[in-house]
C-alpha cells in the first residue's frame, strides 16, 4: 500500500513493528513521545533528543518567508518538543540539504535565524551536516538535546479521568496565517501570519510545567488541536470534554470566527501551533496560573478529562460539533 493511503501514523506503526523495541543501556523511552529519553545508570538526569524536518515546498516557500524566519522556526519546532517534555534543552545540531542554486547569503541569513533563536533559547549549536540537494529541492533537519531531571519529565500517557486540561497561547493562529498566505483575503490578520512563520517554542513554560510536577501529561500542539488532543487522551486512556467558547482565540482567529462562522473546522485542524496542551490535577490552578503570570503568558483551562476514550466539544448550543478534517497527516 502506498504511503499516501496510509498517512504518518500508520508509517510510524510500521516502523515500531519493524524492529525488536530498544531497551537497556538506559532508554526510557524510545518511540511514542515528543522525545525519545534515555538516563545513565547512577545520574538523576535523563538526557531528551529530539529530531525535525522542514521540507521546502511542503512546510516553508521562499514566495512568502525568507532564510532568516525558516532558519528561527527551523529550531523552534524542535524545542518545543522538549518544552513538551517538561525539560530544557542545552544543544543542537543542523543537517542541510541544500540546492547547489543556493546562495552564501541565503546560508547566512538561515544561521542568523537560528543563531537569534538559539541565543533566545539558551541552547549551543555543536554540529550538524551539509549535503547537495542535487536538483532537487532545500531539506533542512533540527536536533535538539535537552535534559531533565528523571522523575520530572511529563510523557503523554499520565492523564487520568476526571482530570483539567489546559494549552498555552492561543489555537488556530498558525492555521489562520498559512491561509492568508496562501489565499487573497480582505483581512490581512498580520499577527497570525507571523505566528505562522515565526512560532515561538514554550520552552520555559514546560520546563517550569515538570520541575514543579504540576502537568500529569503534556505533548505540543503540531499537527492540528483536535489530532494531538487525540494523541495525548489515547496515551491516557482517557476522554474529554469541552466546551468551543472555553478555547483561546486571539484578536485575529476571534475575528475570523466572527467573519466566518463555520471557520472553527480550520482552526481546531490546523497545524503548527506549538503550543503546548496538558493536564493537571484538580487544585493546581492557582499554581499554573501562577506560571502564567510570571511568564505573562496565557494558559486557559479547556475542559476535563473524562473516563469515557472518546473527544466531546459542544458549541454555542450545548451540541456536540463535528470537524470535517481532524488534524494533518502527512503524506496524504
Amino acid at each position: 500500500m502506498k504511503l499516501k493511503d496510509l498517512g504518518e501514523d500508520a508509517l510510524i506503526d510500521i516502523i515500531a513493528a519493524a524492529y525488536s523495541p530498544a531497551t537497556g543501556n538506559g532508554i526510557e523511552k524510545a518511540l511514542g513521545d515528543d522525545t525519545s529519553v534515555t538516563t545513565q545508570e547512577g545520574s538523576r538526569l535523563s538526557t531528551l533528543v529530539t529530531t525535525d524536518t522542514l521540507v521546502e515546498g511542503l512546510h516553508f516557500k521562499d514566495s512568502y518567508s525568507t532564510p532568516y524566519l525558516i532558519g528561527k522556526k527551523l529550531l523552534s519546532v524542535s524545542l518545543s518538543d522538549i518544552a513538551a517534555m517538561g525539560a530544557r534543552a542545552k544543544y543542537f545540531l543542523i543537517s542541510l540539504v541544500l540546492s547547489p542554486e543556493c546562495t552564501d547569503d541565503y546560508v547566512k541569513e538561515l544561521y542568523r535565524g537560528l543563531n537569534e533563536r538559539a541565543e533566545e533559547a539558551g541552547v549551543a549549536l555543536i554540529g550538524g551536516n551539509t549535503t547537495s540537494a542535487g536538483n532537487g529541492t532545500n531539506v533542512m533537519t533540527s536536533t535538539v538535546i535537552g535534559e531533565a531531571q528523571a522523575e520530572k519529565i511529563i510523557y503523554r500517557e499520565g492523564a487520568s479521568a476526571g482530570e483539567d486540561i489546559y494549552m498555552t497561547g492561543t489555537v488556530g493562529d498558525s492555521a489562520l496565517g498559512l491561509k492568508v498566505l496562501g489565499e487573497d483575503l480582505n483581512e490581512p490578520y498580520k499577527d497570525a501570519v507571523r505566528r505562522h512563520l515565526d512560532p515561538q517554542a514554550r520552552s520555559e513554560a514546560g520546563a517550569l510545567l515538570g520541575e514543579r510536577s504540576l502537568a500529569t501529561s503534556m505533548l505540543d500542539i503540531s499537527d492540528g488541536f483536535m489530532k494531538d488532543l487525540s494523541r495525548l487522551t489515547t496515551a491516557g486512556k482517557v476522554g474529554a470534554k469541552m466546551m468551543l467558547t472555553d478555547l483561546p482565540l486571539s484578536t485575529d482567529t476571534a475575528k475570523y470566527i466572527e467573519l466566518t462562522p463555520k471557520g472553527y473546522d480550520l482552526l481546531l485542524s490546523g497545524g503548527e501551533d506549538y503550543e503546548l496542551l496538558f493536564t493537571a490535577k484538580k487544585g493546581k490552578a492557582m499554581d499554573i496560573q501562577s506560571i502564567s503570570k510570571e511568564l505573562g503568558l496565557r494558559i486557559t483551562n479547556i475542559g476535563e478529562t473524562t473516563s469515557e476514550e472518546e473527544i466531546i466539544i459542544l458549541d454555542h448550543d450545548n451540541k456536540p460539533i463535528e470537524l470535517k478534517f481532524k488534524g494533518f497527516e502527512h503524506f496524504k
